[in-house]
């Protein structure tokens, strides 16, 4: 793919705009996004590293043990 020089108004194709890439790198972050990642990193990684709470914890291993008394039993022995 050629690269073009935007100008200011100029729209993105749109089959530049959702081609998924076909590189295994990650295409550069632009200033927005590095903007966007460091300010939600600045808000909630003290929230994101607290502990989870006993009570929630019950919740979810209560539910995962309702979840696997209804899953079906495949016998392997055969």
């Amino acid at each position: 793919m050629k690269h073009r020089k935007r100008t200011p108004g100029s729209k993105v194709p749109a089959s530049e705009a959702s081609a998924p890439s076909s590189g295994t790198a990650d295409p550069p972050a632009s200033a927005f996004d590095v903007w966007l990642e460091r300010g939600l990193h600045k808000l909630f990684d003290d929230v994101a590293s607290e502990p989870i709470p006993p009570e929630l914890l019950q919740l979810i291993e209560g539910d995962r043990a309702k979840q696997d008394a209804n899953e079906p039993k495949i016998d392997d022995t055969t």
